[in-house]
């Protein structure tokens, strides 16, 4: 990320982040003359990690699980591995995905009439998607 704070030919650069990166990247922006604006949200539902591995066992997911693996064969594997053993719908998000197909998937996976219960992604998935 740090090439396309310094790098980027855009206007206007959104990163979306843990709150101990704001003082790397006001630094950062300090020695280059840029104008940083930060926004800071409040998660509008808990992260709830599991009390324990589902040890391999993809039957026991449940509408509403994010599930992330790191490639995109990986992604459309676990997809399709889900879809069977669970009956559910998997969204999908993964970096080389085009933004709005991103958001158009976190949109069915965040609305409960859509029939897309799960979502399976990279770490895109932190890419400013609000799940």
């Amino acid at each position: 990320w740090t090439a396309a704070v310094l790098g980027l030919p855009a206007s206007e650069i959104h990163l979306c982040g843990e709150e101990t990166a704001v003082p790397v990247v006001e630094a950062l922006l300090k020695m280059t003359g840029d104008e940083l604006v930060v926004n800071r949200y409040q998660r509008l539902s808990p992260l709830r990690v599991a009390q324990e591995s589902l040890n391999g066992d993809l039957s026991k997911i449940q509408k509403g699980d994010c599930v992330v693996t790191f490639s995109r064969t990986g992604i459309f594997a676990l997809k399709e591995e889900i879809e069977k053993k669970t009956g559910l719908q998997c969204a999908v998000a993964y970096g080389r995905l085009p933004p709005e197909i991103r958001s158009e998937q976190a949109a069915l996976f965040n609305d409960p009439n859509s029939g897309y219960d799960v979502m399976v992604a990279s770490d895109a998935i932190g890419m400013g998607l609000n799940l």
